[in-house]
């Protein structure tokens, strides 16, 4: 059955609290990271800072080494601390390790003085004043606070040759973190908030942007820019790794480079992607359900001069796809402007932009005032428990890696039932013009040739087709999500595990 209006009311302005903080947090906590209580220190250290090589190819740098530290993470019930360093944290750091190269990697142990006496703040982790084999060192510490940040993180030392961090220190908020083992959907967000953070941490970060390396390692010029928006100066990010491909995803010849967030103050301006142009990409300040980690993150962490990603590693992004400069400059509340991203009537529910559930129209205080769909865990396909919440449950596909995509529709045993979504299953057929989308509506397969309206025997209303076309090359297509976080390998879109991962990603420990 479908939510009553009050039920409704309660989860928008719950989506609207959420998304109201900066800091990293659930369903739209945001992060602290450039809010430093300590600048970091530059540390001497023995690197192989060699950019001399023309055309070097990425098989010739190696794989980033990250060590982990839990040393500090005392706070918390047993239980979030298990969570933290067995099920959340390692196949984060699996991801990164397969997913980036690092230029200059360390060579001999990273080792601070034992003159040093503090770091971030903290005490200095022991094994520090040994040596750790590594390129990065991260440890971990967690706090209970009322503010409505999930997780920060700083970087406590900079490498001296290149400034690339090379110690960092992340802080995990146990009030809005729960160990979620056992919910997948839960996981699968606080794996985002984790690898947001660490992006941070390995370069992704305004006060940080000043320090990147061009392609001969001398530091950049003239990337940071600032531009006229609307009738606000706003700051761009543009570097060559990330630019070329900005303008070619939406479309846009002249588009100056990545547009950077502007609201929020000191922690997240300046140092995440522009709310209203990246919706759910995972560098955007404020975590939700359904995020991506795009080619564009990649191009930034490549752009910085330290890394050489592998792009195998980006997972699939559509929003904005091809909808030109007008969609990144133009008002999204002027009469004249169109985009299928954006919604206008507050609280309504339509497929959201990853296709993966339904969604809420609403903004956040950093989407400039745009509404799109946001995604509730209610409405998410993949999430079981979303039956509940849905008209005609019978009829539709719920639970992780299912295979059902959010469909739009009138779809009821009464007449003139108002719109909402729906989970099916389907299948692309053909290519090309030709392309067909069967979608499965209980035992019965109905075939869309066009968008459209389409009726199903037996029911009220329909359900609205999408391009065949269009769908099956953007929320239709089957990926592997974040190439399987490191802990297994892709084959026909679909995650085939290592041993001691399961999951949909590998993502999950047996």
């Amino acid at each position: 059955m479908a939510l009553s209006k009050t039920l409704l009311v309660l989860l928008a302005l719950a989506l609207i609290t959420t998304h109201a903080h900066d800091s990293h947090d659930e369903d739209g906590h945001n992060c602290q990271h450039d809010s430093q209580e300590f600048n970091p220190e530059i540390l001497e250290v023995e690197d192989d800072f060699d950019y001399s090589e023309e055309g070097r190819m990425l098989a010739s740098y190696p794989n980033m080494r990250i060590a982990t530290n839990f040393d500090k993470l005392t706070y918390g019930t047993t239980a979030f601390k298990n969570y933290v360093k067995k099920d959340l944290i390692p196949p984060v750091v699996a991801y990164f390790q397969k997913a980036l190269r690092v230029k200059a990697p360390l060579k001999t142990a990273l080792k601070l003085s034992t003159s040093v006496r503090s770091l971030c703040g903290f005490s200095v982790p022991s094994v520090l004043y040994k040596g750790v084999s590594t390129d990065h060192f991260l440890f971990f510490s967690a706090q209970s606070s009322s503010s409505s940040w999930a997780a920060s993180s700083s970087y406590c030392y900079l490498s001296a040759s290149n400034k690339r961090p090379l110690i960092s220190s992340v802080r995990i908020n146990t009030k809005y973190m729960l160990p979620s083992v056992n919910n997948p959907i839960v996981h699968e967000k606080n794996t985002y908030l984790l690898m947001h953070e660490l992006t941070h941490s390995f370069g992704f970060s305004g006060s940080l942007f000043k320090y990147y390396l061009d392609s001969n390692g001398k530091t950049r010029k003239n990337h940071i820019k600032t531009v006229t928006l609307l009738g606000k100066k706003r700051t761009v990010l543009n570097i060559p790794e990330l630019t070329t491909k900005l303008r070619k995803h939406f479309g846009c010849s002249s588009l100056e480079g990545a547009y950077l967030e502007n609201n929020g103050g000191s922690g997240t301006a300046s140092s995440h992607f522009e709310r209203r142009h990246f919706m759910n990409e995972y560098m955007t300040s404020g975590v939700m359900f359904q995020q991506r980690i795009s080619e564009f993150t990649l191009g930034v962490l490549e752009g910085s001069g330290w890394y050489v990603p592998n792009y195998d590693y980006a997972e699939p992004y559509y929003f904005g796809q091809g909808q030109g400069c007008n969609f990144l400059k133009q008002s999204c509340t002027a009469s004249s402007f169109k985009s299928q991203e954006f919604c206008k009537v507050s609280s309504k529910r339509a497929c959201t932009a990853a296709g993966r559930g339904g969604g809420v129209c609403m903004s956040d205080p950093n989407s400039d005032g745009c509404k799109v769909y946001y995604p509730p865990q209610q409405y998410d396909c993949e999430n079981p428990s979303a039956k509940s919440y849905a008209r005609l449950p019978s009829l539709q596909t719920f639970g992780r890696g299912k295979g059902s995509r959010c469909f739009d529709g009138t779809l009821s045993t009464v007449s003139n039932a108002a719109s909402t979504t729906f989970c099916f299953k389907y299948t692309c057929k053909g290519s090309g013009s030709s392309t067909t989308l069967a979608v499965q509506v209980g035992s019965k397969a109905y075939t869309c040739k066009k968008a459209g309206a389409m009726t199903i025997s037996g029911y009220k209303g329909n359900i609205q087709c999408p391009d065949p076309l269009t769908f099956c090359k953007t929320v239709g297509v089957s990926y592997c999500p974040r190439n399987c976080m490191g802990n297994g390998f892709c084959s026909k879109g679909k995650c085939v595990c290592y041993k001691g991962w399961k999951g949909v990603d590998c993502g999950l420990r047996i």
